[in-house]
């Protein structure tokens, strides 16, 4: 038997060629695989092998075609099914067709030891390109030396690729770093975004999600609803509890913290707001407090005013103590009345 093993990458040649030689097989590695992208990849792929097959006393020949371009164009309009169309296709047919023009009779490849390659396809393939070239294509199920393979490679201190080869299995591989970068960054427009509306109200106003667990904004959103909310809840149920409010406000915070904002002015805290969608229509908004000196300068406006136009498509409803002063905020940026109870006001945007 005269065999040319197609060769992919040296780690996964390790298990193959010690396969093979306990066997009773000397393979000639045959290396083409013009899907290896970018350059600088493929050239460190192909210079790894070289490496690997002198230190090992195996004969390889290398075919010299980068082929970026050529495999593009070969792919581009089925990528789903690359793999199987075009890029085992091309590379064992050129093996096929370099054994058949110098005198071999067997052919194989490595391609056969990786359990993330389709495997019946490569035996398929290779069948047919054996038959096209009047060869044997020699099959074995390499795979599971796999693992033994992979160690005696790191432990060799050979090159091990992150990807399969194209750019596109980079992508692939990479989808979820891609996907949460482009989640990051369109997460990072809106802050800015939000920032320069924010800013035509009033300068240097900002507002920032709240950190679960700082005591420093803990402490702070406690005392502003202490602030803020005392007169009422007395007026309503008599002196303040400290120890029952307490308890109220833990559990207003175990609730609420992923939807607290809270409110900078100058880079300064000096109030917050927190509101939640109730199903995918609607929007309500629980709490808007700000510091009492920093009140009638713009800032509960403005703020209400991005509360609005993040949630443009939406109902959005409010509750308001009826003797609280913001009532004339909330009417005058068009909330309705839709309800009352002894204490309260229902109010819903009114949409135009």
């Amino acid at each position: 038997m005269k065999l040319l093993l197609h060769t992919c990458c040296a780690p996964c040649s390790v298990y193959c060629i010690k396969s093979l030689r306990g066997e009773g097989i000397e393979p000639v590695v045959y290396w083409f695989n013009p899907n290896i992208h970018p350059y600088i990849e493929y050239k460190t792929r192909r210079d790894t092998l070289k490496e690997y097959t002198k230190s090992i006393g195996i004969n390889a020949i290398f075919d010299e075609n980068y082929g970026l371009r050529e495999f593009c164009k070969n792919v581009v309009d089925d990528l789903e099914n690359r793999c199987v169309k075009y890029c085992y296709r091309v590379r064992l047919e050129q093996t096929a067709k370099y054994a058949k023009e110098n005198g071999y009779d067997t052919f194989s490849t490595t391609l056969l030891i990786s359990p993330y390659q389709n495997h019946e396809a490569l035996k398929k393939i290779g069948e047919e390109m054996a038959e096209k070239y009047g060869l044997t294509f020699l099959y074995r199920d390499f795979r599971p030396g796999f693992k033994e393979g992979q160690t005696e490679a790191r432990e060799l201190g050979l090159y091990m690729q992150k990807y399969c080869g194209c750019v596109f299995s980079e992508e692939n591989r990479n989808f979820d770093h891609i996907k949460k970068d482009k989640v990051e960054s369109m997460k990072s427009n809106r802050i800015i975004e939000k920032r320069i509306r924010l800013g035509r109200s009033v300068k240097n106003l900002e507002l920032k999600p709240y950190k679960n667990g700082k005591q420093d904004e803990i402490k702070f959103i406690y005392n502003l609803k202490k602030e803020v909310y005392h007169k009422y809840i007395e007026e309503i149920y008599g002196e303040w509890n400290e120890e029952n409010q307490n308890k109220l406000f833990n559990k207003f915070m175990k609730e609420n913290s992923k939807n607290i904002e809270l409110i900078y002015l100058n880079d300064k805290l000096v109030g917050f707001y927190n509101g939640k969608n109730k199903d995918d229509n609607t929007f309500e908004i629980a709490n808007i407090c700000i510091m009492p000196e920093y009140q009638n300068n713009g800032i509960g406006t403005a703020v209400l005013k991005e509360i609005l136009f993040e949630n443009n498509d939406k109902d959005v409803f409010l509750q308001c103590f009826k003797e609280s002063p913001a009532m004339k905020l909330f009417e005058r940026i068009e909330f309705g009345k839709i309800m009352e109870t002894e204490q309260h006001y229902i109010m819903k945007k009114i949409k135009k």
